[in-house]
């Protein structure tokens, strides 16, 4: 008669151990704060070469579109540290480069090349130092605007 009960809890406590998984399975997005990982593919990559420079030399800026499509006009900006790594809130917009020729590159579009990119130059100024990044601004959807960085250095023209 013990080793009847004994059993009888066994599956009681599988049924409800099945219906617990299935229960947090289930309800896994609110308990995560319905965190998803999103397919990097379609998202621009932006690249400035050299990473490197000293003030008052030419800066390129790749901008590979992907899947998405991007608009043309490059802004770049002061990080807020100097080449001597003195801080400084002189920060904020410095210089904005535009490709010519659309409102905004997609995907195939003509004006890009076999790589689905197209690359900008831009002369830094002679009294820039420190840190700045060049920022990009795209779009996934119609309703979705977000923009990314790509960061370089420019070494005092002393």
């Amino acid at each position: 008669m013990a080793d009847l009960n004994f059993s009888n809890d066994k599956v009681l406590i599988a049924l409800v151990t099945i219906f617990l998984v299935g229960l947090i399975g289930t309800n896994l997005p609110q308990f995560t704060g319905n965190f998803t990982l999103t397919n990097n593919n379609d998202l621009p990559i932006v690249s400035t070469s050299p990473e490197r420079i000293k003030a008052g030399e030419k800066l390129n800026i790749n901008v590979q579109v992907r899947g998405a499509c991007v608009d043309p006009e490059i802004e770049l900006y002061f990080g807020g540290v100097r080449f001597d790594g003195t801080e400084d809130t002189n920060g904020g917009r410095k210089a904005t480069i535009t490709k010519k020729g659309r409102y905004k590159f997609c995907k195939n579009d003509y004006e890009l090349d076999d790589t689905n990119s197209f690359t900008v130059s831009y002369r830094t100024r002679p009294d820039w130092d420190g840190d700045y990044f060049a920022r990009v601004y795209y779009w996934e959807d119609r309703t979705t605007k977000d923009y990314l960085h790509s960061y370089f250095t420019i070494t005092p023209n002393k």
